[in-house]
């Protein structure tokens, strides 16, 4: 984790990046929503079990070793993408989905892995001083 700020901070020029792009804050909130996933799998979810928001105490649950290993590994995410875009290319060949939504579901997904692989980039270049920057 490169730390909670920096990782806002590139999700947030990330969004308006993207929101402008495209002219739809909905494309910026996929990337958004890709730039915390990891952290949220691994801090979210045990950081609710224990009912903590504390990273000191979180690290310290069983969970969170396994879920981190989960959640930062880019191949994981990968897989749940192509998954995904199967799926989504088989509604759309089976007649189910129009073209339009095909593609901004496409778009989509491409802009969570980026902002996933941007997340995972910054975690491995930048070697945190503090949970926070």
């Amino acid at each position: 984790m490169a730390g909670l700020l920096t990782h806002v901070l590139v999700g947030l020029v990330g969004f308006t990046i993207f929101s402008l792009a495209f002219k739809n804050f909905r494309y910026g909130l996929a990337f958004i929503l890709g730039q915390f996933i990891s952290d949220f799998i691994s801090f979210g979810i045990t950081g609710l079990n224990q009912g903590s928001v504390n990273p000191t105490i979180i690290m310290t649950n069983p969970w969170f070793q396994h879920l981190a290993t989960f959640g930062h590994n880019a191949v994981n995410w990968a897989i749940i993408t192509i998954v995904f875009l199967l799926i989504l290319f088989l509604i759309y060949k089976f007649g189910k989905m129009e073209k339009a939504t095909f593609t901004k579901w496409f778009l989509f997904a491409i802009l969570f892995l980026v902002g996933i692989a941007l997340h995972l980039i910054l975690d491995v270049l930048i070697i945190e001083k503090s949970y926070w920057v």
